[in-house]
């Protein structure tokens, strides 16, 4: 598949995928929530900064100055980094999330590159999609820093870009760190080593993609077709039998990773989130583990007010389940499967490329 080309037919750069850094979650107050990510993910090490735009040069939101105050929070393993942040004031990209649409994820950081890059951006790819700048701000001597409007193109997924000024850039020191004893919160719930992908829902998941792939590349893809009695077995939602049917694309971009979900049916989690947010990003895909290790976990996760509410079956190859993580972690379902068989992958995936689209792995 050839790149992105501009109305004369001459090819453009697409938005590089260098490192998925972090997925940003709003949040309303991330003191309260905080041991519950650092449990869930087991992440030990937070670094807090309190943003002021003030502080910072050439403020923007939607085009026009003005001046905001947000917290950020980072956690990060070697495998995946979460960023929290909870609007404090003024006009931002987060307040306006949190109007509209409540807590959940907001967007992803998956993109560095220089100033001249970006500006390429902006006059190629950007301008040819329509694609403004929600957000912008600089940090003198540091990076610039951009959060790119492609909500209408990619089911409301906001993509943050960096310009670093210098080639060690590490972004601004922390105001404050904290770090959890992980064993003092509470058991480990079930293995969290990686963000496998998000998963998107989405009002036509070929529009999407056709849309990620002019803005970062072709990635690679694979296609489910989910339908109760066809393609999957013993579906059920909030603990009961049900027929449900939907169709994803499954694409990565290195280390990003989207899965794109479009219902064919009701009684499903996507229909449900489309009905009560529309288009966004839905869940989370942070676990593979046995079906010993999930059945440890269950009583664990119910506890902490984390129930199954939708589950399935590809017999003799894999179980998932989606928890109903959306108190404990604001917003966000997290999907787990088991695997069933030790072949699972090359049964479900004979080409190892594609293997990796789901595991991230070769």
């Amino acid at each position: 598949m050839p790149g992105p080309v501009d109305s004369g037919g001459r090819s453009m750069a697409t938005i590089p995928v260098d490192q998925w850094r972090t997925t940003t979650i709003v949040v309303r107050d991330y003191e309260a929530v905080l041991p519950n990510f650092a449990r869930f993910f087991g992440v030990s090490k937070w670094d807090v900064r309190r943003v002021d735009t003030d502080d910072c040069d050439g403020y923007r939101f939607q085009g026009q100055p003005g001046s905001a105050k947000w917290v950020s929070v980072v956690g990060k393993t070697d495998k995946l980094g979460i960023e929290l942040i909870q609007p404090v004031s003024g006009s931002s990209a987060y307040q306006q999330f949190l109007d509209e649409k409540g807590e959940g994820m907001f967007g992803v950081y998956a993109s560095n590159c220089s100033g001249d890059e970006f500006a390429a951006l902006q006059a190629g790819l950007l301008k040819e999609e329509g694609v403004s700048v929600l957000q912008s701000l600089s940090v003198a001597g540091q990076a610039d820093v951009y959060w790119l409007d492609t909500r209408d193109l990619i089911a409301n997924i906001v993509v943050k870009v960096v310009s670093p000024h210098s080639a060690d850039f590490s972004g601004r020191q922390a105001d404050e760190v904290v770090e959890f004893d992980l064993e003092s919160l509470g058991p480990k719930f079930m293995p969290t080593g990686a963000m496998l992908h998000i998963g998107v829902v989405c009002a036509d998941r070929d529009k999407v993609k056709a849309a990620l792939q002019r803005l970062f590349g072709e990635g690679r893809w694979i296609e489910f077709n989910i339908e109760s009695g066809v393609s999957m077995e013993n579906t059920t939602f909030y603990g009961e039998p049900c027929y449900h049917a939907y169709d994803n694309h499954v694409g990565r971009f290195d280390s990003l990773c989207f899965e794109l979900i479009t219902s064919r049916s009701d009684k499903n989690v996507y229909d449900e989130f489309y009905n009560q947010r529309g288009e966004g990003m839905h869940h989370t895909f942070p676990t593979l583990c046995s079906a010993e290790e999930f059945d440890a976990a269950r009583p664990l996760l119910a506890a902490e007010g984390m129930p199954v509410i939708q589950a399935g079956d590809i017999p003799g190859i894999m179980t998932y389940y989606y928890l109903d993580t959306r108190r404990y972690l604001p917003g966000i379902t997290t999907e787990v499967v088991c695997p069933l068989a030790d072949d699972w992958l090359s049964i479900m995936f004979p080409d190892p490329d594609d293997a990796w689209i789901l595991t991230g792995e070769k």
